[in-house]
């Protein structure tokens, strides 16, 4: 922390950037990611400081999709994340529930009921519940046949019928929700 952010910044500016010129629409453009990568969505969508260093905003971006993603997670319990959060000095600054704004894109919050890595409830549920008071459109799932590692496996042909994750995604991604007033 926070090099990964800073690359994740400078990957998503540059596509903004190059989108159009390559064929695509710059006005539909989502980060998504799972368990580590949805945090790194998280923070590009919710955290301005890292698209801003790298000549991009937040605004631009459609929405954002997170997958079993960690929001909230000091103090730090996990042995191989201490290290990467600099424990015991883990800037508070570092979780996302700390960023959350009216101007935030609309989520697509994807979660296992039997996630024994990152708790659901406090990660998903608590960031779906600050969007919400702050008015951001956020879409909310919950599966219960899923864990942790299958949620994310789930979007490939051989684990689909473990939970409709890709549906999911894509009824996200084809019909968004609409942005709201706090939001350009």
């Amino acid at each position: 922390y926070p090099d990964f952010l800073q690359d994740s910044a400078q990957a998503v500016a540059w596509t903004l950037r190059s989108l159009q010129a390559l064929g695509g629409d710059p006005q539909r453009v989502f980060v998504m990611g799972h368990s580590a990568g949805a945090y790194n969505a998280a923070m590009m969508a919710l955290d301005a400081r890292w698209l801003d260093a790298a000549g991009a905003t937040p605004a631009q971006l459609r929405g954002w999709i997170g997958l079993a993603g960690p929001y909230d997670f000091l103090p730090i319990e996990n042995p191989d994340v201490k290290p990467v959060f600099h424990f015991p000095d883990s800037p508070p600054d570092s979780q996302p529930v700390r960023h959350v704004q009216a101007s935030a894109p609309p989520a697509l919050l994807i979660a296992s009921h039997q996630d024994k890595l990152v708790s659901a409830t406090r990660n998903t549920g608590g960031l779906a519940a600050l969007l919400r008071q702050h008015g951001v459109p956020v879409v909310e799932t919950y599966f219960d046949n899923t864990s942790h590692a299958s949620l994310v496996g789930s979007l490939a042909r051989p684990l689909r019928f473990i939970a409709p994750t890709l549906d999911e995604v894509s009824r996200f991604i084809d019909a968004p929700p609409p942005r709201t007033a706090g939001q350009s």
